[in-house]
């Protein structure tokens, strides 16, 4: 995999670049200029993600104190977030590790009822980049079709992203009911804000590991090598 080394500053301008055409709703200046980053190796996907996407979603909250204003606006500053991973796909192809074999496979989903499903695309994207096969089943999926999607697929990680809090006790249950229904030696990965905010819910919902940046997948590769 390719990185690329750049100054702070240089970062700096181009998150706030991509910030100011987020928060004018510009969505063709967004896209071009953070495919133009990634085309140009301003960036890579990872750091495009991390260090610029996901921290312009999480200041939308900041932003407005009126919640009659920020649940339209974090909508379109999410619906365009969305657009630009869509466009960065094919540079997740290109910055994709070398496996030798076939790829180990990963389900990346969300719990019921969460909504918030942005996070866990990334981290679909992040382990493709990693070298996994990554299966993205989305957000409000229900549990037979989540079993299904585990038996057919047969990953060596279900990635669970809970961006709400209220979400960790249906966590748990999903947690439980798999384990129990399901034969396939399964590990169970949680993250997001939820996740973040509360470490221990990893322990009590029964999971085995808190993922929250790129290199805890590579960690991950280490450590089964």
């Amino acid at each position: 995999m390719e990185y690329y080394k750049k100054g702070a500053k240089n970062m700096h301008n181009l998150y706030q670049n991509i910030l100011n055409a987020l928060q004018k709703e510009d969505k063709e200046q967004a896209v071009h200029l953070s495919i133009e980053a990634l085309e140009t190796k301003q960036v890579s996907v990872i750091e495009l993600y991390e260090q610029i996407l996901r921290p312009a979603l999480a200041s939308v909250v900041e932003e407005f104190e009126d919640e009659n204003d920020l649940i339209w606006k974090e909508h379109v500053r999410s619906a365009i977030i969305r657009t630009i991973i869509e466009c960065a796909y094919p540079y997740v192809l290109k910055e994709q590790a070398s496996v030798e074999g076939e790829r180990e496979k990963v389900i990346v989903m969300c719990p019921e009822l969460e909504d918030h499903e942005l996070g866990a695309k990334m981290v679909a994207d992040f382990f493709q980049v990693a070298g996994f096969n990554a299966y993205f089943i989305g957000a409000r999926t229900p549990f037979k079709t989540i079993i299904n999607a585990i038996r057919d697929v047969q990953p060596k990680y279900l990635v669970i992203s809970v961006t709400n809090f209220y979400h960790l006790l249906s966590v748990k249950r999903l947690i439980e009911d798999i384990k129990e229904i399901t034969t396939t030696d399964l590990t169970f990965v949680l993250g997001g804000r939820a996740i973040d905010a509360n470490p221990n819910s990893v322990s009590e919902t029964g999971a085995d590991i808190h993922l929250r940046h790129f290199e805890d997948i590579q960690q991950l590769i280490e450590v089964e090598k």
